[in-house]
């Protein structure tokens, strides 16, 4: 028996076993229980081969493929060579695919203004995980104008990421003679070579990517493999970290994981908070603490009042947070109503139809910020525990036994001297005094430790609440806030060990009434990190938890198959395409917004599981030399910019981060 018939044998045999509930749980999401009795016979060799297949850090060197790129596509010959890559897709497609795709070009064409907006409209399927009408489709759009280099670099973008380097390295070369210094093109070049195997090749370019922008993150992912191969596991984690401080992926950390660094949270890029104190929680003043008789009995009714206004602050807050929740696990359970229905739809079809929404898009990278602070405000805490331990037990104690003792000898000296034929003075002055002392003492004492410990509170949940924009779906963040409010409404409250002191049996003069004031409102915490663009086909939104499409016509029913001629192995990592923000204009991020030139826009990172990152793009200006030196690349002429810009600035991040 060979090894593969073992290993079937052990998972039928796994299978037979399995117990009833998670039968129960497969049929109801659709799943047939697998069967491995009639596995096709595998050999012992083709499961060697697959093993080093699997466990390959960078790609086997593909000799036939390499060998079928041409040499050169000149401007003359691009539109040639796109149609013949046309045609060959065409046949490659299910017709129903081919025949949606023509009927979703038709559209675009009618509904778009130029090319390029076209384009955009076209990049907008690939968003929304339908690759194969998308690359089909912005063919059409570059076989019908040539000049537009942003829809050209995204077609051969496409091409890569389908597994069709040696298609893609053409156009990327044309390109890249005209502009020899960009980053994107770079980085692409060096991807497809990598899918390849030429890593040779792929390594130049990567290096020539990397000394443009030192941080960007697939050239530093890749070259990563590339260091790693060759046995230098310090270095190729030091890219890993360079790439996820531009842009986290769980993929990435994973790898860093398996390389032995385990991530922090300062190797992590997301938006800072923008304000010290974004829920107002500063805003809540606190009564003072009274420091004297005359101030305890002014101020008690400032305090009741005060606190019951606390009190039902918070009343009102647990109302609306029961109510929040209630929404959290409504909308919970859509989404997972929904990651259900998507699984039996892949399943029906053989294939992804969508990508599970299990977590929010930045969530791994805000848990880190978040671990960050719950660990400073545990070492805070720890360290002001040991000080107010210290003051209660034994400093306030000490207060309070000389107290005691100095009021007892009053009260003898004050009964030596009452009586029939006795001064009987009025001791209430005295008795006031050296309580005054005692309460200007320890409720001044305490009250420092009040405002430190209101100062710890309020940090922590001004970093907590802001993290969670990230970590969290909107309606458990608005639960969350919530909570975080009530947390503050308590804190403010001053409730032991925080109490003070209150002396009000010495009237000896008529004290100054308090004046109870209204309590501070909260401010509100909300994302303000929020992009949108309609590109016509597609409408999609990115904010702090996630990202969001919509297709805005009524016709397309699209079931995906991955019918595109592949490589024999999965070797894609990541590529880069854009979104021009020349036809649309309305793309904001945050406080920034995007003009309208060429160049700017919106950047996706695409990695093995789909969208890794959205990042806000603008011009840069770049100096540094390519350092390729192949006879192939240096052929050709360089070329004119677009309206004397550069048609690819390199992409740069401008402060939006992912």
């Amino acid at each position: 028996m060979s090894e593969m018939e073992k290993m079937m044998e052990m998972a039928q045999m796994e299978m037979d076993n399995m117990d009833p509930e998670t039968l129960r749980m497969m049929d109801s999401m659709g799943i047939k229980k697998p069967s491995f009795k009639n596995v096709p016979k595998v050999s012992d060799k083709q499961l060697k081969d697959a093993w080093e297949v699997e466990n390959r850090i960078v790609p086997k060197k593909d000799v036939d493929r390499i060998a079928a790129i041409p040499k050169t596509v000149t401007d003359g010959r691009m539109g040639a060579y796109i149609t013949s890559i046309q045609n060959k897709a065409a046949t490659l497609l299910k017709p129903e695919v081919k025949k949606m795709a023509d009927k979703i070009y038709s559209y675009i064409k009618s509904k778009s203004k130029n090319s390029a907006e076209a384009g955009n409209m076209a990049a907008g399927l690939w968003i929304a995980g339908k690759p194969e009408m998308a690359y089909f489709t912005l063919g059409k759009i570059c076989a019908d104008d040539l000049t537009n280099t942003d829809n050209l670099s995204n077609y051969a973008s496409m091409l890569s990421m389908l597994g069709a380097q040696q298609l893609a390295i053409p156009i990327l070369n044309n390109l890249s003679t005209k502009f020899p210094k960009n980053s994107t093109l770079l980085n692409n070049l060096g991807q497809a070579w990598f899918g390849l195997g030429d890593i040779a090749k792929a390594e130049k370019y990567l290096d020539s990517t990397i000394r443009i922008y030192a941080y960007h993150p697939q050239a530093n992912y890749t070259k990563s493999f590339i260091e790693e191969s060759k046995g230098n596991k310090t270095e190729a984690v030091n890219l890993v970290k360079r790439s996820i401080l531009h842009s986290y992926s769980k993929e990435k950390e994973d790898r860093l994981r398996k390389m032995g660094h385990k991530l922090t949270a300062k190797e992590v890029s997301l938006p800072k908070n923008t304000k010290a104190d974004p829920l107002n929680l500063g805003g809540f003043a606190t009564p003072p603490f009274p420091k004297s008789v005359d101030e305890c009995i002014a101020m008690e009714p400032e305090w009741t009042a005060y606190r019951q206004q606390l009190k039902e602050q918070a009343v009102a807050l647990k109302t609306s947070l029961k109510a929040a929740w209630q929404l959290a696990m409504d909308m919970q359970q859509k989404r997972s109503n929904e990651n259900i229905a998507m699984v039996k739809a892949s399943v029906n079809a053989g294939s992804p139809q969508g990508v599970l929404t299990l977590v929010p898009m930045h969530a791994s990278a805000a848990y880190l910020k978040q671990n960050e602070v719950m660990d400073e405000y545990s070492r805070r805490m720890a360290e002001f525990g040991k000080k107010t331990t210290a003051f209660f037990n034994g400093t306030a104690v000490q207060l309070k036994r000389e107290y005691e003792a100095a009021m007892e000898k009053l009260h003898e000296e004050d009964l030596e001297q009452t009586g029939e034929g006795l001064p009987n003075k009025d001791f209430c002055p005295r008795y006031k005094e050296t309580s005054d002392k005692y309460l200007n003492t320890y409720n001044g004492a305490v009250e420092s430790f009040f405002k430190e410990y209101l100062e710890i509170q309020k940090k922590y949940l001004n970093e907590t609440t802001h993290w969670q924009i990230y970590s969290e779906w909107p309606e458990k963040f608005e639960a969350h806030k919530l909570e975080a409010k009530i947390a503050w409404l308590g804190a403010l409250s001053a409730e032991s060990p925080f109490s003070f002191e209150s002396i009000t049996k010495y009237k000896c003069a008529k004290p100054l009434m308090g004046k109870t004031g209204k309590l501070s409102k909260f401010d509100d915490v909300a994302c303000q990190y929020n992009d949108s663009m309609d590109l016509k086909i597609i409408k999609f939104t990115h904010n702090c938890s996630r990202m969001t499409s919509e297709f805005d016509f009524m016709f397309l029913n699209y079931v995906r198959k991955d019918d595109f001629e592949r490589a024999e192995s999965d070797t894609y990592i990541s590529s880069t395409f854009k979104i021009s923000a020349e036809a649309g204009k309305d793309l904001k991020a945050g406080p920034l917004k995007v003009e309208a030139k060429v160049g700017g826009g919106i950047e996706f990172e695409f990695g093995q599981q789909g969208i890794e990152d959205v990042v806000l793009i603008a011009e840069a200006k770049v100096g540094a030399g390519t350092g390729i030196l192949d006879e192939d690349e240096k052929s050709g002429s360089p070329g004119i910019g677009i309206a004397g810009k550069d048609a690819f600035p390199t992409t740069v991040e401008v402060g939006v981060e992912g």
